[in-house]
Formats: structure tokens, sequence, C-alpha cells
């Protein structure tokens, strides 16, 4: 079976952290509350960038807090406000479960990826066939900028 490796979201460096003097041209609908506040990226802010991709694949390549256009509002409500992407309705209960694991505020309370591995291995539909189930569904997106891909993991 191939590996997937999950890294790099941000600028987490071989489990080090990592702290930006500046924050400038930075994917701000994907980071992590305290790379927002602090410019401080870690392996946890890559958890909570993992969450976000999840959010993009289950639905259907969507843009993360597609209502809020400014992005200083989306920095000011992920921060203030506790703004959180909502999983989408195709997403199994079990990752959605994962999902929101991702975006617990306290980093230090953030699920690991090992955990989060951990808690994949439990769940007893599988998430890699359901994973490749959507990759291979045929359906067609209207989403500006969606990307269609043909790839599958192995099972």
């Amino acid at each position: 079976m191939d590996t997937c490796k999950i890294s790099d979201f941000g600028l987490s460096l071989l489990g080090k952290l990592h702290k930006e003097k500046k924050m400038v041209k930075v994917p701000v609908r994907w980071l992590a509350p305290e790379t927002l506040a602090t410019g401080l990226y870690s392996s946890k802010s890559d958890v909570w960038s993992y969450g976000i991709v999840m959010f993009e694949i289950f639905s259907d390549g969507a843009v993360p807090y597609e209502g809020v256009q400014n992005l200083k509002e989306v920095r000011k409500k992920v921060l203030k406000e506790g703004l959180r992407v909502t999983p989408p309705e195709t997403m199994s209960r079990e990752d959605q479960v994962i999902m929101q694991l991702c975006f617990i505020q306290d980093s230090a309370n953030r699920w690991t990826f090992e955990e989060l591995k951990e808690k994949y291995s439990h769940i007893d539909d599988g998430f890699l066939p359901r994973f490749n189930k959507m990759l291979t569904s045929g359906k067609s997106t209207k989403r500006k900028g969606a990307i269609k891909t043909e790839a599958r993991m192995e099972t």
C-alpha cells in the first residue's frame, strides 16, 4: 500500500516551531488561530489546515468561509468570533468528528496527526473506500476553481 504523507500546509519544519517575521501573502483561510495571531507555525497548525483541506475535499472544492470575502474579516472572525467552516452534508458523521477535532481552538489540546491516524484506523466502514468513491463519482462541478481528479488512493 502507498503512503500518503500530510505535512507542511504551513511552514512547520521537521516538527519544530517556525515563526514568520512578516505575514505577507499567506493563505489566511487555511491558517490556524495561533498562526493568524502570532505568525507561529507548528505541526498543530498543520492539523488545522488539514481540517480545511477536508472541508474542501468533501464540499467539492468550496472556498473556506465563502461568505466572507475580505481576508482581514476572515482573520478577525476566526480569532475573535470563533468562526469555523461547517462540515458539508455529504461528509459522514465520523469524518465530521475528525474534521472538528482539527479545529480545537487551543493548539495544545488540538489533536496530532498521529492521533488522527489512529482515529481513522477505527472507522469501521473505512475512509479510503469513501474517499475513492468520491473521487471517481464523476460528479461535475460548477464551482469556480474546483479541480476534477481521477486519482485513487490504495485501500
